[in-house]
């Protein structure tokens, strides 16, 4: 666990205050105070996955509807203990129960279950609306202080005997106003110490008799209530008490179904609880505009312009930190208010966030760790009660760290071995930084001492850092510069304040030679490392731009095709409609023209009709085809034609090769070289990425729009064609039929035959004078349906039957 001390100098405590604002009811307030970091990498891991999914849910959903979430589970256990609960006790639960259903509602359709599978549906699905429970306080509760009349039958009827009752006292009442008004102070009803009562002057009073309730505050006026409704006021009061009784047997009976259902409560309770913190952790991620770092437990911490989320978001400057990747002891210098302390606090919080599941504000790709520990001395700790100066107070939390230090430890310090001699101090905290490097923790220290710019720069696994330093107006830009010494900036703003040139000329003639010479060094190491950062910013700022220009080329590219295809769609319903709606219309003019045929008077007439008819519908046959077939070719060319990306290559999957003309199966994903092993036959080949296209197969085809619908209607036709084949009989009788009646029935039974898919029928025309027969056989020497027919052999029929094959 991390310690108390490391959460309160990291301000970590601050962090959970503005995360509890953001939670709706008190209970989802107590879990974010009592919020603390995590104590193994995988717990770490579940807490900041559960925040970044809320986060994904609210990017497009509405807030969990949680603002009347009230705490009730302290209610829960007094019905268990067999207390009633007050009305506006009880009314908590309606509420509760109400907000419960509304959270229900919150899951997805099923159907959609699977596209929307948030990790916190779960906690919702085990929601509990009770049902049951729920109808019955709501049937009995009407606000904090009434119960509907109808909570039960007896209530009902109590209720309305009052209200019986109050309207005899005041026909009684009335009377009296009426008939003795000169008596009254006021023709008005009234009620004191709850019973109806007439005021009556004073003087008049012996000429209402009845009891007196009260007197007004002048004497003027008394207030009688006349003995003629003293019977019924008592029947109202007894009514009352019977209603009061009722009204605590309700209560009584509403705390017991409260108690009988006090585990469900309490684990709905607990679950809309979490929510709401889960939710609030979401909430404050989008009010810090902050990200899900990537995480790992290997001690790596990278964060690309991390912004301390205490700082005014108008005053704080973004920095770059680095720890943990090619060192592990951060060594940062630079003068005070410079930004050193803020810088080491943002990483010490940043991790202390991660841990605890919270975003932190920084750009994606961001990096934190898990640590087992985290130690901080920093800021002036001196203790006047326990008679400790600054360097004492360090030191006592500096022994402190040194016992606790060991693996997966973030050691934070502040101005390491300051408040004493320069020379010792910086060897004592040069010392500290070997013991900690040793035992295996990762450290950020800041420092005014130049030996440990030294140590940081001639030892392995440590870096130096500084705040860099406007020069020219004289303050700290609180950028933070990651492989830079800070330099000594005193000289330089003593002459721009205004301090005397001899006094400054003076002052370096007190400094060493050597000493002057490794400032001038880490002066031009910064001034080129600023330099470099400068084209750094200017070649991401290009990417930058790159990137957002080829992605609006992109989007523009699929708006076109999805034009594109939609259009194509259109197309092809139309042509659809144009087909369907033409086959309507002949299969109209077709029964049109066969009861022509019927109605026709010479045989000449009906075989016009008759060919007629046949090559319309020929014709439509043969139309309906080529759009067909032009719809397909459309729809595949469209899609076969189309270059596939590297996302786009499923390894199993069959593609073409433009380039060698060759149809195989993809062995791998493109290389380094974008080219894919493609095995076609016993041939494995590898080939450019860019000359590879679908293949084109059935089971692409029918993934396809025009896909879909020739699927649906070969089934369609195939389920014709079945049940057709199994009404059909292959075998025509003509015999009794005219030469013209028997040419149309063998036409339309011809249709039906290869509708059907029959290969073979019989035509029975019998012997006769053979007209008929001749008739036949030179209607099926024209038909192109027919590949060959003869005369029956002997047993089949002989010369009375002809056998045609399609």
């Amino acid at each position: 666990m991390i310690e108390q001390h490391s959460l309160e100098v990291l301000e970590f405590n601050k962090i959970i205050e503005q995360l509890a604002e953001q939670a709706f009811s008190i209970p989802g307030k107590t879990l974010c105070s009592a919020l603390l970091p995590a104590k193994s990498f995988e717990q770490m891991q579940n807490e900041l996955a559960e925040t970044s999914d809320f986060v994904s849910y609210l990017i497009y959903e509405s807030e969990i509807p949680l603002s009347g979430f009230e705490e009730i589970r302290p209610l829960i256990n007094k019905t268990k203990t067999g207390v009633v609960l007050e009305l506006r006790e009880l009314n908590r639960f309606v509420r509760f129960l109400s907000i419960v259903d509304l959270v229900r509602k919150r899951l997805p359709d099923s159907r959609f279950e699977q596209e929307q599978n948030h990790i916190f549906f779960k906690q919702i699905q085990h929601l509990d609306v009770l049902p049951n429970l729920a109808a019955r306080l709501g049937q009995c509760i009407a606000s904090d202080d009434e119960i509907y009349d109808r909570a039960t039958p007896e209530l009902f009827s109590i209720r309305r005997k009052i209200l019986s009752t109050q309207e005899n006292i005041k026909i009684h009442l009335n009377r009296i106003v009426s008939s003795k008004s000169n008596v009254l102070q006021d023709a008005i009803i009234t009620i004191r110490s709850g019973r109806y009562v007439v005021p009556v002057k004073a003087e008049h009073r012996s000429e209402i008799p009845g009891v007196v309730h009260d007197t007004s505050g002048s004497g003027a006026t008394v207030f009688i209530e006349p003995l003629t409704v003293v019977e019924l006021n008592n029947k109202i009061r007894e009514l009352e008490i019977a209603e009061r009784d009722e009204i605590y047997r309700i209560l009584q009976e509403l705390s017991e179904r409260i108690a009988q259902s006090a585990d469900v409560l309490k684990y709905n309770a607990d679950i809309l609880a979490h929510l709401d913190f889960v939710q609030a952790k979401a909430k404050l991620s989008f009010k810090m505009k902050a990200i899900s770092p990537e995480l790992n437990d290997q001690g790596r911490i990278v964060l690309y312009n991390a912004r301390h989320p205490l700082i005014p978001v108008e005053d704080v400057v973004p920095i770059y930190f680095e720890l943990g990747t090619k060192f592990n002891t951060l060594v940062i210098t630079g003068p005070n208010t410079g930004g050193k302390t803020v810088s080491l606090k943002t990483c010490g919080l940043f991790v202390l966030m991660a841990m605890a599941g919270l975003h932190v504000p920084a750009d994606s790709n961001s990096e934190l760790s898990f640590f087992k520990q985290v130690l901080a001395d920093i800021g002036d700790e001196q203790s006047i009660e326990q008679n400790l100066s600054t360097f004492s107070s360090h030191l006592k939390q500096l022994i402190h760290i040194t016992e606790k230090a060991g693996s997966s430890t973030l050691v934070l310090t502040d101005e390491l071995g300051a408040g004493t001699d320069p020379s010792e101090g910086a060897a004592l905290a040069i010392a500290i930084l070997d013991y900690l490097r040793q035992a295996g923790c990762h450290i950020v220290a800041t420092t005014h001492y130049r030996e440990l710019k030294g140590y940081a720069l001639n030892t392995e696994m440590v870096n130096n850092a500084c705040c860099e330093f406007d020069e020219i107006n004289l303050k700290p830009t609180y950028k933070l510069l990651i492989g830079v010494p800070g330099v000594s900036n005193a000289f330089k703003i003593s002459q721009r304040l205004g301090l005397k040139a001899d006094i400054i000329s003076a002052a370096k003639q007190l400094v060493s030679d050597e000493n002057i010479k490794f400032e001038e060094l880490v002066a031009a190491i910064e001034a080129s490392h600023h330099k470099a950062q400068s084209m750094q910013d200017e070649i991401r700022s290009l990417q930058r731009e790159s990137l957002e220009q080829k992605q609006n080329l992109e989007n523009e590219r699929k708006e076109l095709v999805a034009a594109q295809e939609k259009a194509i769609i259109a197309a092809q319903q139309e042509a659809a409609d144009i087909i369907q709606s033409a086959r309507l219309e002949v299969e109209q003019l077709l029964t049109q023209l066969k009861a022509e045929i019927k109605q026709a008077q010479s045989s000449n007439e009906k075989q016009i009709v008759q060919k007629s008819a046949r090559e319309i519908e020929r014709q439509l046959s043969e139309n309906a085809k080529k759009i067909e077939i032009e719809m397909y070719n459309s729809q595949k060319n469209r899609k076969f034609d189309q270059a596939l990306s590297g996302e786009d290559i499923v390894v199993g999957e069959y593609y073409h090769s433009i380039l060698f003309n060759i149809t195989g199966q993809a062995l791998t994903k493109p290389d380094n070289k974008d080219e894919v092993s493609l095995k076609s036959g016993t041939m494995t080949i590898n080939v450019p990425l860019a000359s590879l296209r679908l293949a084109d197969k059935k089971q692409n085809d029918s993934r396809s729009v025009y896909g879909q619908l020739a699927r649906t209607e070969r089934n369609a036709t195939g389920k014709i064609i079945s049940e057709r084949k199994m009404l059909f009989e292959s075998e025509l009788k003509l015999l009794g039929s005219t030469v013209d009646e028997a040419l149309y029935k063998m036409d339309e039974f011809i249709d039906n035959a290869v509708l059907a898919n029959i290969p073979v029928i019989r035509i029975v025309h019998g012997k006769g004078t053979g007209a008929l027969r001749q008739a036949v056989h030179n209607t099926l020497k024209q038909d192109k349906r027919v590949k060959a027919f003869r005369l029956a052999e002997i047993g089949e029929g002989d010369s009375g039957v002809t056998v045609v094959e399609f």
